[in-house]
């Protein structure tokens, strides 16, 4: 280290050493000369003797440097010197050069900076290498002891049936395993709950955590204390610990916020503390704003009754809670895993009740928590993976776009590398003097493609969370990020600078200096002589084919999913959530005070109409359950509300209000739609769709028809309805696949869940956005304990639903634009310096009767067959590729011939129009002048 600070010291005295160095030697010439002219010769005849007798002045001066050390240095700042004065002199191809490159590295640091985002990054905790997530899998098969909420279990590539969640016995007897686990804590989502602090209403989303939680993490508190084991227990004391950032929001500081009192669904809690700063938990996809124990759910979930909680403490059936261990040190997660797995085996075994269920039993599978949850790595890696992949051929075709400029100016320069070479410079000093002014250049492109992805960066977080305040994945320019921005940008400038400097260098340098500009040797602009040049080109094409292929797909299919048929109008539609129940309300004044709204609502100018429901039509899922015609047998293996999600034939139920159907304008083929006689205490009523009433009834008339709805859940009821309307096929849950069954129940009969969380519906006369102040203060008016959710139009929040879809469509249209901008600018650059080179042969040509359509058709010849190559190497590969982004695609099929057509047509028109404009040029040359200039 001592050497190294001292040999700077000597670079930065390095013009004085110089100095002295010069003055030596000067010094020995003097002396030289001085012996010759005593010994009698001529002044001219000693200096020049004395010169013979010290030798080479600069090759001394070299030996001498090289003995100083750090000769590699010196070079390199020469090439550098070099290289910015060739770059200053070239301005304009220095601009393009460094802006394709910083197009093409900056959208390959954004993408790659949500990719570490998603993969890479780490919990902010203590350790977080020690962390292990517990899930299980089992093969999809019937006939299985899980029993739990739709969509809880999701499909696994590896796995099959997987899933976090388990039951609490299951918790109970990991925490036994002192010796693989230093700690072991469960939690699950809150969902949205109703708080009101300091009298302001919001709606939040948390966690229930378990006693060993912050312990587990070992995260300190930024203020008070966190939940303790004594806090995780039925009866004790109320307490909440609030985010680092929504104690900033409500209270102004952390330590502001301890020992305040909020309403948390209505129940008071005393704030024992705040989270640090960063952290947001173990799930990635949830940043919780409060944490809750574990057993407050008695609390905060009064619809399931005490007696319901408690039970659902006890089943070994009911998986619902998930878990996170912290290993011993010592114990690696192999261990754990052989340690656990068969204790697992043996309990879940002795749940199971039939030899169905023992033959499905879930598998314990540990994976690494250092990350946490997983949620958003299913949801967005395969996404991300097809973009990376995309802006990775964008900067390959930008690479091979600034290959083909510096093969054109290494030809150029092929005098100056003889004489370069002439003169002693040996070939690899000669290139590694271009490939500084090759990495230079991409240095340049780096930097500005840093400042790219950070606008990409944002402008990406923003498409993806679509209006959405809860979206959780936050990329950032971190260090690895950075780093990986720069070696991109080394990698690029060695791959694009490489090939032009060697074939700059390989020149026979005696018949180079012999050239004049007119017995240069050219090659003839003949059609299928191609050089290294044109064969850039070709890929250049065909790589810009696979993207334009591929923008093809993703818009086709967003365009089907637009104009898909919904069954009712989204247009002029105004949707919110309420959640009076939260609020304190209870049955059946909920139900008055919801009519009471629907009313209000509805005497606001320019509002035509007003309803509820359960939920919207589409964005939020569905709400299932067995209905059934009576006198007919039950459907067989009939949905409980257990296991991976209903089967297929699974009816999916939707409560309405009066007016439903007119606000959504969904037609009714027969009856008549919910109105005030379908209220507490009247006769059972529902309307069903065509759907549901073909696949029970048949072409047998369903009007008047009694049903029976089995409710799920909790205690099993049978429900029995009368069918008053049967309804056009509407979407509800899903836009894509076949409409499906569907029941739609009277709101204000309340027969299935009791009524609390539902969606209103205005349909207004002009903009539904210029109502929702109006709506806000009617609903403070009517209890200002009840915040407005989710306040959006209906075509936004079916937008919502096919944002990835659009995303996609965006992205892949901007990216194969990009690619065709950049391809284009390659061949037309690489055209026109062909013309210019051949000027005087073009002149020939003309002068000795050659027609100017020759000319270009001699010119566009060769345009034409670099595309037809490119096309016919680019489109077997797009059939191919294309495979792999069929999951994301809707209505189209991966190698639709028409989307391969259309962009193979926008590629050669692309081609044609880059190509003409040096054709006709070319074809405008005057021979006298062309003459003339050589």
């Amino acid at each position: 280290m001592i050497s190294f600070f001292r040999k700077l010291g000597w670079l930065a005295r390095r013009r004085g050493k110089d100095e002295q160095l010069a003055a030596e030697l000067q010094f020995h010439l003097e002396e030289e000369a001085e012996e010759r002219r005593t010994a009698g010769l001529p002044e001219d005849e000693a200096r020049w003797a004395a010169r013979r007798e010290l030798g080479n002045i600069g090759l001394i001066r070299e030996d001498t440097r090289t003995a100083w050390g750090w000769m590699w240095f010196e070079q390199l700042m020469q090439d550098l010197r070099y290289a910015a004065r060739t770059m200053l002199r070239n301005p304009a191809f220095t601009a393009l050069a460094a802006l394709s490159l910083a197009l093409g590295i900056g959208a390959n640091t954004a993408i790659y900076s949500f990719m570490d985002a998603l993969l890479v990054r780490a919990l902010p905790v203590t350790a977080p290498e020690s962390l292990v997530v517990l899930n299980w899998h089992r093969k999809d098969a019937p006939g299985s002891v899980v029993h739990t909420a739709s969509g809880s279990i999701y499909d696994d590539r590896t796995y099959g049936l997987a899933a976090r969640i388990f039951p609490y016995p299951a918790f109970e007897l990991f925490q036994k395993s002192g010796a693989v686990f230093s700690s072991l804590f469960a939690y699950y989502p809150t969902r949205r709950l109703n708080l009101v602090i300091r009298g302001q209403a919001e709606i939040g989303a948390g966690q229930f955590v378990s006693g060993e939680y912050f312990h587990g993490l070992d995260v300190p508190p930024a203020s008070g204390r966190l939940i303790f084991p004594e806090d995780d227990r039925a009866g004790a004391p109320a307490v909440v610990v609030l985010g680092f950032d929504f104690s900033q929001r409500r209270f102004g500081d952390a330590s502001s916020a301890v020992g305040q009192s909020i309403l948390i669904n209505n129940t008071p809690f005393t704030v024992a503390g705040v989270a640090p700063p960063g952290f947001f938990g173990v799930d990635p996809a949830v940043a919780a704003e409060f944490y809750v124990p574990m057993h407050a759910n008695f609390l905060l979930e009064p619809n399931r009754g005490n007696q319901g909680i408690a039970r659902r403490y006890l089943d070994r059936n009911d998986y619902w809670i998930e878990m996170m261990g912290r290993l011993r040190p010592g114990v690696t997660m192999t261990q754990a895993q052989s340690e656990l797995a068969p204790v697992f085996h043996q309990w879940v075994g002795s749940t199971a009740a039939n030899d169905g269920e023992r033959a499905n039993l879930p598998a314990l599978h540990l994976t690494n928590g250092a990350t946490g949850i997983d949620t958003l790595r299913r949801r967005y890696s395969e996404p991300l993976y097809v973009l990376l992949a995309m802006v990775g051929l964008i900067l390959a075709i930008a690479c091979a776009n600034i290959a083909n400029l510096l093969l054109a100016r290494a030809t150029a320069r092929r005098r100056e590398m003889a004489v370069r070479l002439s003169m002693g410079a040996g070939r690899w000093r000669v290139i590694r003097q271009l490939l500084t002014e090759s990495l230079l250049l991409a240095s340049i492109g780096g930097a500005v493609g840093i400042m790219f992805a950070m606008w990409g960066i944002r402008f990406l977080t923003l498409l993806l969370a679509s209006g959405r305040d809860d979206f959780t994945l936050r990329a950032e320019l971190s260090w690895h990020v950075l780093a990986a921005a720069a070696a991109v940008s080394i990698i690029t400038g060695l791959l694009f600078g490489l090939a032009p400097a060697l074939q700059g260098t390989r020149v026979d340098v005696m018949p180079v200096l012999k050239e004049t500009r007119a017995g240069e040797r050219r090659p003839r602009l003949r059609l299928l002589r191609f050089t290294l040049s044109h064969v850039l080109v070709v890929s250049q094409i065909a790589i810009s084919l696979l993207l334009v292929v591929a923008a093809g797909l993703f818009v086709r299919s967003l365009w089907n999913l637009q104009s898909i048929e919904l069954g009712f109008n989204r247009e002029n539609v105004l949707l919110f959530k309420l959640n009076a129940r939260q609020a304190g309300h209870r049955d059946p004044e909920i139900i008055t005070f919801y009519n009471d709204l629907q009313q209000r609502f509805a005497a606001i100018p320019g509002v035509r109409s007003v309803s509820v429901s359960n939920s919207p039509m589409v964005g939020e899922g569905t709400w299932g359950s067995p209905v059934f015609p009576l006198g007919k047998p039950e459907p067989e293996h009939a949905p409980n509300g257990h296991g991976s999600g209903a089967p297929a034939w699974s009816t999916h139920i939707l409560t309405a209000g009066p007016g439903f159907f007119t606000t959504m304008k969904i037609r009714l083929l027969a009856g008549r739609e919910f109105d005030d006689r379908d209220r507490p205490g009247s006769p059972p009523v529902a309307i069903v769709n065509e759907a549901w009433a073909k696949a029970n009834f048949g072409s047998e008339n369903p009007m008047g028809q009694h049903i029976v709805l089995e409710t799920v859940g909790r205690e099993p009821t049978r429900r029995e309805m009368e069918i008053i309307g049967v309804a056009k096929n509407a979407r509800y849950g899903d836009l894509t696949g076949e409409y499906p069954a569907v029941v739609y129940m009277a709101f204000r009969q309340n027969l299935y869940y009791p009524a609390e969380e539902i969606t209103f519906a205005l349909r207004t006369a002009g903009d539904p956005l210029a109502y929702t102040s109006t709506v806000r203060e009617i609903v403070h008016q009517a209890d200002a304990r009840v915040p407005v959710m989710n306040l959006k139009t209906q075509a936004a929040m079916i937008d919502q639903a096919i944002n990835p879809e659009i995303i996609f469509a965006r992205l892949c249209t901007a990216f194969a634009v990009l690619a065709l901008s950049i391809g284009c600018v390659g061949l037309y650059g690489t055209m026109s310096y062909t013309v210019a080179r051949r000027t005087g042969e073009i002149g020939i040509r003309m002068a000795l009767g050659a027609r100017r359509g020759r000319v270009v058709w001699m010119v566009m010849g060769q345009v034409i067959t670099m595309a037809m190559i490119g096309l016919a190497i680019g489109v077997p590969v797009a059939y191919g590729l294309s495979r792999l982004v069929e999951s994301f695609l809707y209505g189209v099929k991966a190698n639709d011939p028409q989307t391969v057509g259309i962009a193979v047509g926008t590629l050669v028109a692309a081609v044609i129009v880059a190509g003409y404009a040096p054709a006709r040029r070319a074809a405008r040359i005057d021979p006298m002048s062309a003459l003339r200039h050589e």
